[in-house]
């Protein structure tokens, strides 16, 4: 069980939930949220494009009564943000949070990012806990990494679905490479090569039922393997960095 600082006010209990991507993150840090009163600060790379927002699964984290903060708010055309500079900001709006919140809690997936992070934590005035979600059964993971897919390929408005973002961004030839790097672009891009579709207007085209199933299979199967990663990266990093004690959140539920 984790002991509350006396001086948490000034130094914040810092509880940093990560895990693979689609195991329940963001559920995990609103649940907390709704508990302790903290704010969440996203500690995640992707999530700063807002015109990637369906994409990234930015679009939809909100939850009432949870106040959620971004690194950054940008567009892909200005550029991509490099792990060091996102762990400055991530450093710089966890202090800011830090001075008005007793607990903050910070969520993440990005495996560059958080490595920064254990890389830099010794010096940082924090109270520092980790929780590393689970990987889930493999079976279940990718079914809900499916129906996921399903959703940003078709979400309700008036967000953008995937296919309409991929679809801005290969209309500007110098954002192609980027595109093709990001993991649900490049399952579509691949399909759109097997079944000769026009990427610039993918978003236009009434899709057969197998396509877009196949669409959706081949963005779960590539978010299940980087999942994966992640599962064993986050696992081997703080475990050797960060063995800390396990956050009791009734515990921080009662002294907020």
């Amino acid at each position: 069980m984790a002991e509350i600082p006396a001086d948490c006010a000034v130094r914040p209990f810092v509880h940093l939930i990560a895990g693979p991507t689609g195991a329940g993150k963001s559920a995990a840090a609103n649940d907390l949220a709704r508990v302790t009163g903290a704010p969440v600060v996203v500690a995640d790379r992707l999530q700063c494009f807002t015109d990637l927002a369906t994409t990234s699964a930015r679009a939809g984290a909100e939850a009432p009564g949870v106040r959620r903060y971004w690194l950054a708010d940008r567009t892909v055309a200005d550029g991509d943000l490099g792990a060091g500079a996102a762990a400055d900001s991530l450093f710089a709006l966890v202090e800011r949070l830090g001075a008005q919140h007793p607990f903050v809690i910070v969520e993440g997936g990005s495996i560059s990012l958080l490595k920064v992070l254990a890389e830099r934590c010794a010096p940082l005035p924090w109270q520092l806990s980790v929780r590393v979600l689970p990987l889930p059964a493999y079976g279940d993971y990718v079914e809900a990494l499916t129906h996921r897919a399903l959703t940003m390929l078709a979400p309700p408005d008036p967000d953008r679905s995937l296919l309409e973002e991929l679809a801005a961004l290969w209309a500007d030839p110098r954002q192609r490479r980027f595109a093709a790097s990001v993991n649900g672009f490049e399952a579509v891009l691949e399909c759109c090569a097997k079944y000769s579709l026009d990427v610039g207007s993918i978003h236009k085209q009434v899709l057969s039922g197998p396509v877009r199933s196949r669409m959706a299979s081949l963005i779960a199967l590539r978010h299940a393997e980087h999942g994966i990663l992640q599962s064993r990266v986050f696992t081997e990093t703080f475990k050797k960095r960060l063995p800390g004690p396990v956050l009791d959140p009734s515990m921080l539920g009662r002294a907020a």
